[in-house]
């Protein structure tokens, strides 16, 4: 029964229904643990699985709905759950716009344990978000090197612009940022290449990419990132 509650999600996941992977996960959970305590702690990671699904992140949505699971059956070897809580914790702070608390948990959850590409790049744009470009950096180069990917290419640029608004690291950024296009729309990738071509002095491009990212921002922006969106669409002619 286990084993197919986990294939039904990962289906779920697959076809992109991610409210529906979290019900599955949720019901299953409620079905098969029988102390509150492991429901609840449970419960935490299917929010940090709603997260990384709705990031674009399946195999990390996967493996907290797969945790979920292995803790609801008390078969979960790691008693210690305060390194995915933060995490969660951080993910909360994050969407009400509390960036620097956000970043303060994640730090927390690295030093209990956590690894791997997502943390640190959440790490990352949780300063970046703060305002805290250098951190943001070093904790994206980071993740850069556990395992490279196109998502983190554009939070990259954006700390660079941020350290050094130049037209020379904006030429430099729009060449990864265009080597690097999602398949799919991506508010911070649009942002990113806003950014860039702000930077390097071509307004129009500019404005039409802080036009599609105020369209589908959705919380994937901080408060000074939509800000400069919308005060560059605004700006008079």
């Amino acid at each position: 029964m286990l084993q197919d509650y986990r294939e039904d999600i990962a289906n779920l996941l697959s076809a992109g229904t991610v409210d529906a992977a979290a019900q599955r996960t949720l019901l299953a959970i409620e079905s098969i643990a029988p102390d509150p305590s492991l429901i609840t702690s449970a419960f935490h990671l299917v929010g940090l699985g709603v997260r990384y699904a709705t990031e674009g992140n399946s195999t990390a949505a996967r493996e907290a709905f797969d945790h979920a699971l292995d803790i609801a059956t008390g078969v979960y070897d790691n008693s210690d759950l305060r390194p995915q809580i933060y995490r969660n914790v951080a993910a909360a702070l994050d969407a009400a716009g509390c960036h620097v608390s956000a970043a303060h948990c994640l730090e927390a959850s690295i030093e209990l344990g956590s690894e791997g590409s997502a943390v640190w790049q959440a790490l990352g744009r949780a300063r970046l978000k703060g305002d805290d470009p250098v951190g943001a950096l070093q904790a994206l180069y980071h993740a850069q090197r556990i395992k490279p990917t196109a998502d983190i290419v554009s939070d990259l640029a954006l700390a660079e612009m941020s350290i050094n608004p130049s037209n020379q690291v904006a030429r430099r950024a729009l060449i990864r940022l265009e080597a690097s296009r999602p398949d799919q729309p991506s508010v911070r990738w649009d942002f990113a290449i806003g950014c860039a071509y702000q930077l390097s002095g071509e307004a129009e491009a500019s404005i039409a990419a802080f036009q599609r990212v105020l369209e589908h921002a959705d919380g994937e922006l901080g408060s000074s990132e939509l800000l400069k969106a919308r005060g560059a669409v605004n700006a008079p002619a």
